[in-house]
């Protein structure tokens, strides 16, 4: 009977003993399992983040927070009113917001032209119902009318001349044969001949196309022949 109950127990203690044993290696096991996926886990977000940091040298769009070279955008049209640093204009281009826009007009910032003579213009003595161009700055405000502060603004147009151009040199011009050419950053193409003039900005100072430079601001003027007549070097 002894012998029995002790052969008994022997197999309970071993059955007992099998089944711990099994519960520990299935524990190990889904331990191992969820420290995988746990480093997995971790090595993906680690590789979205490096991907998510774009290279120092790579130019953006600055929709994504990254600097790239910006143009102006021309719009042109007549002007409905003058204010004391504003002029109220009827944008007529299908360029940015068309009708009324607000030009803030800022003497730090914003060139106001005669569009025959290159020289600058008072606000007053602006006239409504005359012909402008303008280049957009950089931010229009969603109030009604927007509002803008120009690069620069040409006024005092004559029927009979071609519209100045305004252009931001993309790179350092170039020369062969005797012809210039300076590529703006909005993409045109400019051919500056030795006849062409180069003059400065409200100084006396001599200046050639040598004189221009990536990031020059530039105001360009055509003969009848759609060639280049004069480059004033703003700045």
């Amino acid at each position: 009977m002894k012998k029995k109950q002790l052969a008994v127990w022997i197999m309970t203690a071993a059955l007992s003993a099998a089944m711990m044993t099994g519960c520990g290696q299935k524990d190990a096991a889904e331990q191992t399992e969820n420290t995988e996926q746990a480093e997995n886990t971790e090595d993906q977000a680690a590789g979205s983040e490096e991907a998510a940091i774009p290279d120092e040298d790579m130019e953006m769009d600055p929709e994504f927070g990254v600097d790239s070279e910006e143009t102006s955008a021309a719009v042109f049209g007549v002007i409905t009113d003058v204010g004391e640093n504003e002029i109220i204009v009827d944008n007529q281009s299908s360029v940015s917001s068309e009708g009324e826009i607000i030009l803030m007009i800022d003497p730090d910032h914003t060139y106001l032209l005669d569009a025959s003579t290159g020289l600058p213009v008072d606000v007053k003595d602006v006239q409504a119902g005359d012909s402008f161009e303008a280049y957009l700055g950089d931010a229009m405000t969603m109030s009604l009318p927007p509002q803008n502060t120009p690069d620069i603004v040409f006024v005092n147009v004559p029927e009979d001349i071609a519209m100045p151009a305004y252009a931001v040199a993309a790179e350092d011009p170039t020369e062969t044969n005797g012809i210039w050419t300076l590529k703006a950053t909005d993409g045109t193409v400019y051919e500056v001949t030795e006849d062409a003039q180069v003059v400065p900005y409200l100084t006396k100072n001599i200046v050639k196309m040598q004189d221009v430079q990536k990031g020059t601001a530039c105001a360009i003027w055509y003969d009848d022949q759609n060639q280049v007549q004069k480059v004033m070097i703003l700045e």
